[in-house]
């Protein structure tokens, strides 16, 4: 495989060991579910192929939630609720992107456009996605070849180079999910912490939803986290678990519209009621940061 390893004095990241005729693999930690489709990227399987940047959202659809870490938070929780959910990682933050299984569809338009303010990491690399392995944190990158972004198109990016090496487009896909999966560790982390100190609760469903709606969700217990003992408040704090917290609380609120828009059926059929935001997908890393960058600048800006 590709294995990433880490050296101590450059952090998780900071070497690429390459070895042809195996996956590639990275350390990180999946966003969007990998499709049945979805194969290991391989010299073998894509040694002469290309690969396209995605012009649609029309992938991001069906999804219910995506994962969001904490270095997008505050961009995150100004247009999505947040909840918490556990799997056997330990506990990971969502988007929520629709209240229930019925109603799915509400930030993408029918022509493929985003229709929110801001666009989760978890959704900026497709068509590729991750497939975890072992229990170390180790994960394969996989490619959906139904995306139709799979290609033998020249004028499209090349997966590796005549000599095996991976080419550099398909090395910032890598280092993207490296920085993301940094911040990923961090936000498991601060989740755990919550739910370790007890202020994590069932969410609680609003008109119109069902309990079948929220299961598997949580949320802050504003009173719980009220009643911590200063102490542990400052633990938290420590590790970005009391802004983890803070920004969940906050996101609830979008509940309340997302909700009224699935009861108005405004979801994959009607495009005209919510206002379309011509959203393009990042051609680079540099993007991506600069978008957190930016979007955390403004929040600061805000509140002073």
């Amino acid at each position: 495989m590709y294995p990433i390893t880490g050296a101590k004095e450059c952090g998780p990241f900071a070497a690429h060991i390459f070895e042809k005729k195996k996956p590639v693999q990275m350390a990180m930690t999946d966003s969007v579910q990998p499709d049945v489709s979805a194969v290991p990227v391989s010299p073998e399987r894509h040694g002469a192929r290309r690969w396209r940047r995605f012009t649609s959202y029309a992938f991001a659809r069906h999804l219910r939630d995506v994962s969001v870490v904490l270095a997008e938070i505050e961009p995150a929780a100004s247009a999505f609720p947040l909840v918490f959910k556990q799997d056997t990682e330990g506990w990971d933050v969502l988007a929520l992107l629709a209240t229930s299984d019925k109603a799915r569809g509400v930030f993408v338009t029918p022509e493929g456009k985003w229709r929110g303010t801001y666009v989760p990491s978890g959704l900026r690399a497709y068509p590729f996605v991750a497939e975890a392995v072992g229990g170390d944190g180790q994960n394969i990158l996989m490619i959906d070849e139904s995306s139709g972004l799979v290609t033998d198109n020249p004028q499209d990016e090349p997966f590796f180079e005549e000599d095996g090496q991976v080419a550099q487009p398909l090395a910032q896909v890598i280092t993207f999910f490296q920085t993301r999966a940094a911040s990923q560790k961090e936000t498991r982390d601060a989740a755990n912490a919550l739910a370790k100190a007890g202020v994590l609760t069932e969410l609680t469903p609003l008109r119109g939803m069902t309990p079948e709606d929220t299961a598997g969700y949580c949320m802050v217990d504003q009173a719980k986290l009220a009643a911590l003992p200063d102490h542990l408040i400052s633990d938290l704090w420590g590790i970005g678990a009391l802004r983890l917290a803070q920004a969940q609380l906050v996101s609830t609120h979008h509940l309340g519209w997302i909700t009224r828009i699935a009861a108005a059926g405004l979801g994959d059929t009607d495009h005209k009621a919510v206002h379309a935001q011509d959203t393009s997908p990042p051609q680079t890393v540099a993007t991506f940061l600069s978008a957190l960058a930016d979007a955390q600048a403004a929040e600061t800006s805000e509140q002073e």
